[in-house]
């Protein structure tokens, strides 16, 4: 398969590997090159690449708050300067990094008269706030505490508030669900423009922008498309050689050949009978006969055999091997 890709494509320059302006970049801007290309590729990888970036680098988000006291997001809280759909938006501005599980939990307990931010929040070892700074409500009476739980979870792209309820059904009342913005990716902007390679000035080169919330680096994100992007890549490239995609996966094909029937194949009606008549209902029980086997058997035309040998390369199955003379003569001499 490999010969075969590279014959197709020899003609196209692929790029060499990207170019990382260090001067600028940073934990949330990152400025990247992919060059040379050939014409018109400039504009293809960069669209592709950026569409990735924007809706499928993984992130985490806010998907749920929990106040004492309060029943629904469109009620006020005694003792707070900023009502609940106001606290709501400003949780929802909370950009979070959460390492190895799906969900966890954040905790604010407030009871002196001040301005709370991100930075008062009660965290798990596995949960980080980028934007400390963040604020979330203003407490104005000292003896009205307020505990609150907010939930983070790991996602892609957005999550409406009725999937995040609908896919909660258990939560407790009082559950206040929320919008998810999971993409740590605030920004990509791409320029195409022509660069020299060697003799040839019609090749091309693209610059990537890309700006992030902090929870994920610019240079984690390309490294995490370009993952994604090579894995979908991967599967369309089992198209130019199916045999080989059919060797890898043999098992699992001889699991699918039990599971279809002789009974199944468009072959002739009396090629189904002589089957049937040795007792051959599946496709995994035929593949076990070589091809002297059957026609042995005198009772399938040369015609309706080769037929059916086209019909079994359809689905990848082919008759067993003849063994060769020195096979033979080892299988005598176990035998013995």
């Amino acid at each position: 398969m490999e010969g075969l890709v590279s014959e197709r494509t020899r003609f196209i320059k692929i790029a060499e590997a990207v170019a990382v302006d260090r001067e600028t970049l940073t934990d949330t801007f990152g400025r990247f090159t992919l060059s040379p290309l050939a014409r018109g590729w400039g504009w293809t990888m960069g669209t592709v690449l950026r569409r990735a970036m924007l809706s499928s680098v993984e992130g985490a988000a806010p998907t749920q708050l929990r106040i004492d006291g309060v029943i629904h997001e469109f009620s006020s809280i005694d003792g707070v300067l900023e009502d609940v759909p106001l606290i709501v938006l400003n949780v929802k501005k909370l950009r979070f990094k959460l390492e190895g599980v799906d969900f966890e939990y954040a905790r604010l307990h407030a009871a002196e008269p001040r301005e709370y931010t991100g930075a008062d929040l009660e965290l798990p070892p596995n949960l980080e706030l980028v934007n400390t700074d963040t604020p979330i409500l203003t407490l104005s009476a000292k003896d009205r505490p307020v505990h609150m739980e907010i939930k983070v979870e790991r996602g892609r792209g957005y999550e409406s508030q009725e999937l995040v309820k609908k896919r909660s059904p258990a939560e407790p009342s009082g559950t206040i669900f929320l919008d998810a913005f999971y993409s740590p990716v605030r920004q990509v902007k791409i320029d195409v423009a022509n660069v020299r390679y060697g003799e040839r000035t019609d090749y091309e080169q693209v610059v990537f922008e890309v700006a992030t919330d902090g929870s994920v680096t610019p240079e984690e994100t390309l490294v995490q498309t370009a993952e994604l992007l090579r894995s979908h890549v991967e599967a369309l490239s089992k198209i130019i050689d199916p045999q080989a995609s059919l060797a890898e996966s043999g098992e699992a094909e001889e699991s699918t050949w039990n599971e279809v029937l002789v009974e199944s194949l468009d072959v002739p009606q009396t090629v189904k009978k002589a089957l049937a008549d040795h007792g051959i209902k599946t496709v995994a029980e035929l593949v076990g006969y070589t091809e002297e086997e059957i026609k042995e058997w005198g009772d399938i035309k040369p015609r309706s055999f080769s037929t059916l040998r086209s019909r079994l390369k359809g689905i990848g199955a082919e008759f067993a091997k003849q063994p060769t003379e020195e096979e033979t003569k080892e299988g005598n001499k176990d035998e013995a």
